[in-house]
């Protein structure tokens, strides 16, 4: 499977989708690079708006997917934060939460 098509399966896993527009009601960053192994960005842009805000796209360069999170450390020389998906947990009876922690929604706008 190719990176590209193994990065957009491990996202919708993780809950996070791709978009074919930003919509205007989402908050916009740019991801560093993607990983397809588990589906996630980095992203440098480390701040209260990219965790406050329900809606997020990131937006990737395709060219820019490496295989796995090994790989990515050979290009990351900020600090950061991988984001895999939208905001999850759940307590101890199993009750799950979005948006906790960071956003309901996560897509992925891809260049």
């Amino acid at each position: 499977m190719e990176k590209l098509e193994k990065f957009i399966e491990n996202l919708k896993k993780a809950g996070g989708e791709i978009l074919d527009e930003i919509p205007e009601n989402y908050y916009q960053t740019k991801a560093l690079l993607g990983v397809a192994e588990n589906g996630a960005v980095w992203v440098d842009e480390y701040n209260e708006k990219l965790f406050l805000n329900e809606n997020v796209a990131v937006i990737l360069d395709k060219n820019s997917i490496v295989e796995t999170t090994e790989e990515a450390m050979d290009f990351i020389n900020t600090p950061g934060v991988f984001i895999s998906g939208p905001s999850k947990t759940a307590d101890v009876e199993s009750f799950l939460v979005y948006g906790a922690h960071g956003p309901i929604r996560l897509g992925i706008y891809l260049i």
